[in-house]
């Protein structure tokens, strides 16, 4: 399927008029965020890991789509990265493994010029990774307290989305060859599609040669070209857009509890279009959960006592910045939970006793809309999601005013559920 999607992105941009291509080989070096899984994994407690190294081959595409001349000449593209995950390092346990991850992105240049360009390179695909909690876990261990010494703690599957997010600069040299250096941030994790599902943050940085032909008109496929054939564009005009979205996911809570849960969400939101490549939005979201329900599992890590139906409900207003490319939207949403009754219910590890206390002499805990709580662990199994959610939204529009969509819903550094789905927009 893979291969499949790859294909007919490549096939489509090759039949785009007036296509310029470039190719581009790099190699990468970072450092894994320790979150107390993958540092305890390798015995670092607490630490930075790494580094981790790879490499990574990509060809950059800039047909003359009006949606990119409005991104100040915009290229898109597709790569293909390696990363030796844990390496280099003196008695790694190599138990983080390798990975190979096909993705797309967009380079959309700051400023680029005759000797020097400088841009942000957004992406998305897939990892597949080759170490796992299963695959380095006996049948046996995977049901008993775990031992960091020999098994991977921290990611559930061999398939992982991937999010390499950098900023760029290049360096023209001559006859169509540059240099580059690039530094940024490259998540691996399966939205807790399955557990365990810590996955993997990279912070690390970029050496690259690049080769793209020179044009006919002496100017290389830059936004320098694109200003200068077709000029400023003038703004769109200001208007309000309304979406209606229904999506659908599935997710886990508790590695050990092997149980998957159903989880949806509807959507409601109006946005402005202050530009024609930015809108800024703000709606309500309706989220069901079907992991909050009183249900019998195997550790009881994903069971609440007393839950029912109505507390997998949850309701909550956001703020939706968003940026526009042509049919194409992505934003960052950042909520509050209106309506929220299961935050009586979480136990946190920090405060089981007082809560059981509680519970006990017949009282309920009532927290109100906002409340302190652990911002970093929120999402973790055994902690209070809080009151904080933020969602990446990926949106493409087709005819009929009908749009498909995808949404990684997180409490800051958690995901609790990756979805996909339909909607309108008016």
């Amino acid at each position: 399927m893979k291969k499949v999607f790859i294909s007919i992105f490549l096939m489509a941009c090759m039949h785009a008029a007036a296509m310029d291509i470039d190719y581009r080989f790099s190699l990468r070096s970072g450092m894994i965020m320790p979150d107390g899984k993958v540092d305890a994994t390798v015995g670092q407690k607490g630490q930075w890991i790494g580094p981790s190294a790879g490499a990574d081959l990509a060809v950059t595409f800039a047909p003359g789509w009006q949606s990119l001349r409005e991104w100040n000449g915009a290229r898109i593209g597709v790569g293909l990265s390696y990363w030796k995950i844990d390496c280099m390092r003196s008695g790694s346990n190599d138990l983080l493994g390798h990975a190979i991850a096909p993705y797309a992105f967009a380079e959309i240049p700051f400023y680029a010029g005759p000797h020097f360009e400088i841009g942000i390179r957004p992406g998305v695909g897939c990892a597949l990774l080759t170490k796992t909690y299963y695959n380095t876990a006996t049948p046996e261990q995977q049901y008993n307290v775990l031992q960091a010494s020999n098994i991977n703690q921290s990611v559930g599957s061999i398939f992982n989305f991937y999010f390499p997010e950098e900023l760029y600069f290049q360096f023209p040299l001559r006859d169509g060859w540059s240099l580059g250096l690039a530094a940024g941030w490259y998540h691996m994790s399966n939205g807790s599609i399955k557990q365990p599902n810590s996955g993997y943050n990279i912070f690390g940085g970029e050496l690259s040669v690049r080769y793209r032909p020179v044009t006919g008109d002496g100017l290389q496929v830059t936004g320098e070209r694109a200003t200068k054939e077709y000029g400023l564009e003038k703004l769109r005009e200001k208007h309000c857009e309304i979406e209606f979205a229904l999506s659908g996911a599935a997710r886990q809570v508790y590695y050990r509890d092997k149980q998957t849960f159903f989880c949806s969400e509807i959507q409601v939101a109006a946005y402005w279009r202050a530009h024609r490549i930015f809108r800024l939005g703000g709606g309500v979201d309706v989220f069901y959960d079907g992991a909050y329900y009183d249900r019998p599992t195997y550790f009881g890590k994903t069971y609440l006592s007393g839950a029912t139906q109505a507390d997998c409900w949850r309701v909550g207003v956001s703020i939706q910045p968003e940026f526009v490319m042509g049919h194409f939207t992505a934003g960052f949403h950042f909520g509050v939970y209106l309506y929220d009754p299961i935050k009586n219910r979480e136990v946190s590890k920090d405060d089981t006793a007082a809560h059981s206390a509680l519970w006990d002499s017949g009282q309920m805990p009532n927290k109100g809309v906002f409340y302190s709580y652990d911002l970093l662990k929120a999402g973790s199994a055994g902690y209070p999601d809080g009151w904080l959610y933020t969602q990446v939204a990926l949106r493409y529009r087709l005819p009929y005013h009908l749009f498909v969509h995808a949404t990684m819903k997180a409490h800051l550094t958690k995901v609790e559920f990756v979805a996909a789905g339909l909607g309108v927009y008016l």
